[in-house]
């Protein structure tokens, strides 16, 4: 069970580090140019939001509009983890590094890619010795068919060390969009994960067992609603996506089980 619960939250995790690259940000006059972007939550109270806020995210871009600086932020606008990116010359993110608030290291992240800008590996070690590693197989179409994700962590309460395994092959269908995944959990035979696409290759919907994850895009490709579902088919949590122009995100929103707003981030792009 505590497993099962990590391993959700990692997913997450990663999910939503995910949206954290080094890609170039659409500036929106030729003549200006992007320096940096900071994210504000709002809290609800009474379905009214609250017009103060705190910061919750802030980004540094380099002179080429790249990720370079990423600060986050706790719920009282207090610093919390801090990194620094490093870019390629290509543009692709080689390297990144958390540092907590005091300026100690607390992981440190490296990419390897292969000559055609696909990503191989993903080595993220963490100071306390947990690592997070992946390796990333393609076919000759260039389709990311197989991937091996090794985690290892540690739990305070219990005093123990967990390791875990997780292969998943993938395959696509002519157009080169993915149809099918199987998974292989810490040795187990591999099965197939209750995923379903759009024509699109777009994950729509996914059974994680103990509960379901629905999505919806835009015709750009952005996801503009995530749906979190008990086994019962409630709706426990629901995240509403608003995006600019430039497929930018503005807008992230949470709503609880009654489908009432519990906060939102906004994000604002500042440039010189």
């Amino acid at each position: 069970m505590i497993k099962s619960i990590i391993n959700t939250a990692t997913l997450f995790f990663l999910i939503f580090v995910c949206i954290i690259s080094c890609t170039t940000e659409k500036n929106q006059t030729s003549s200006k140019i992007l320096v940096e972007s900071r994210t504000t939550k709002y809290k609800f109270v009474d379905d009214k939001i609250d017009s103060t806020g705190t910061l919750y995210e802030r980004i540094i871009y380099d002179i080429l509009g790249r990720d370079s600086v990423i600060e986050n932020y706790d719920g009282n606008g207090s610093l919390y983890l801090r990194t620094l990116l490093h870019c390629d010359s290509a543009g692709n993110k080689i390297k990144s590094v958390d540092f907590k608030p005091d300026g100690n290291v607390e992981s440190t992240t490296e990419f390897k890619y292969s000559v055609d800008g696909k990503l191989l590996e993903r080595n993220r070690e963490h100071i306390n010795g947990g690592i997070n590693h992946g390796k990333i197989f393609y076919d000759d179409k260039g389709n990311r068919i197989k991937e091996i994700w090794t985690s290892k962590w540690y739990l305070g309460q219990s005093d123990e060390w967990y390791t875990s395994e997780v292969i998943l092959l993938k395959t696509y269908n002519d157009k080169g969009y993915c149809i099918g995944v199987k998974e292989s959990a810490d040795g187990k035979p591999f099965i197939d994960k209750k995923t379903i696409f759009d024509s699109l290759g777009h994950i729509i919907f996914e059974d994680w067992g103990d509960n379901f994850q629905k999505y919806a895009y835009d015709q750009s490709g952005n996801e503009i609603e995530h749906l979190y579902l008990d086994k019962n088919n409630k709706l426990v949590w629901r995240w509403v996506s608003v995006y600019d122009t430039n497929n930018v995100r503005l807008e992230y929103s949470t709503y609880n089980s009654l489908n009432e707003p519990v906060e939102v981030l906004k994000k604002e792009m500042i440039y010189q």
